[in-house]
C-alpha cells in the first residue's frame, strides 16, 4: 500500500488522500477541491481509481468528487448516512459554506453506497475499517488501513475538529475522541487540514483534553 498526499492550494488547505495496492488501484479520502491535479497525480502514476471515501460531507472535503466521477464512469463514493443531508444544498444545513461558493451545483450529488461502523471495505488487498466518530457532523467517520487512520476532521495534531457547525456535538466530539484513545496501535494520523501526526504522538494530549472536559 502507498498513500500520497494532494494538498488542495484553496479551499481551507484540505488534505485529499490517495491510496494505492499493489495492483495499482486506488481509493481517495476526501477530495475536497482541484481536481484536475489528483487527476494529474493519477494519470503519472497511472493508477485507476475506484472508491471516494469522504470522512465527511463539508464542501471542503467533497468539491472534487463530482468532477472526478464524470473522468472515471463508475467510480463509486460512500458517505455516512448520516451526512446524505450535506450533500443536498439545503440551505439550512449550512453544509454549503455560503459564505464562501456562490455556485452550490459542485457540491450536490448522491452517494453509491455508505460507510458504517462494522463494515468493512475491501480493495484488492487492502482492508478499510470504518470508525463512526461524530461531533464534527453527525456521520463523521475515520477510516483505518494498514497502519494509517484517516481522521478528517475529527482529529489533528494536538487539537480536534469544530463543534459549533450545522450536525456538531462538542459532546458526541469528546466520545468519539476517547473511542480513538483506546486504540492500541500507534497508527500513523492523516487528518483533513495540516500535518501528519500519530496515534502515540496525540495520547498525551487527548488524555489531557478528556480529562478537563469529562
Amino acid at each position: 500500500m502507498t498513500v500520497t498526499e494532494i494538498h488542495a492550494q484553496h479551499t481551507f488547505s484540505a488534505n485529499c488522500y490517495v491510496v494505492q495496492s499493489r495492483e495499482g488501484n486506488a481509493f481517495l479520502v476526501d477530495p475536497g477541491a482541484e481536481a484536475e491535479n489528483i487527476i494529474s497525480y493519477l494519470e503519472g502514476c497511472q493508477a485507476t481509481p475506484r472508491m471516494i471515501l469522504l470522512t465527511h460531507g463539508h464542501f471542503d472535503h467533497i468539491g472534487a468528487v463530482k468532477d472526478l466521477k464524470a473522468k472515471y464512469p463508475g467510480l463509486k463514493v460512500y458517505i455516512s448516512p448520516e451526512d446524505v443531508d450535506l450533500l443536498q444544498g439545503d440551505d439550512k444545513t449550512g453544509a454549503l459554506g455560503r459564505r464562501f461558493i456562490k455556485d452550490a451545483s459542485p457540491y450536490v450529488f448522491e452517494p453509491d453506497g455508505f460507510l458504517r461502523e462494522g463494515e468493512d471495505l475491501h480493495l484488492d488487498e487492502l482492508t478499510i475499517q470504518v470508525l463512526e466518530t461524530p461531533g464534527h457532523t453527525k456521520g463523521s467517520v475515520c477510516l483505518i488501513c494498514g497502519h494509517t487512520i484517516f481522521t478528517g476532521d475529527t482529529l489533528f495534531h494536538h487539537d480536534c475538529g469544530r463543534t459549533d457547525l450545522y450536525g456538531g456535538s462538542f459532546e458526541q466530539m469528546c466520545q468519539s475522541l476517547r473511542k480513538l484513545s483506546r486504540l492500541r496501535e500507534d497508527y500513523i494520523i492523516r487528518p483533513g487540514h495540516e500535518e501528519l501526526s500519530s496515534m502515540e504522538e496525540e495520547r498525551p494530549w487527548l488524555a489531557a483534553f478528556l480529562e478537563k472536559y469529562q
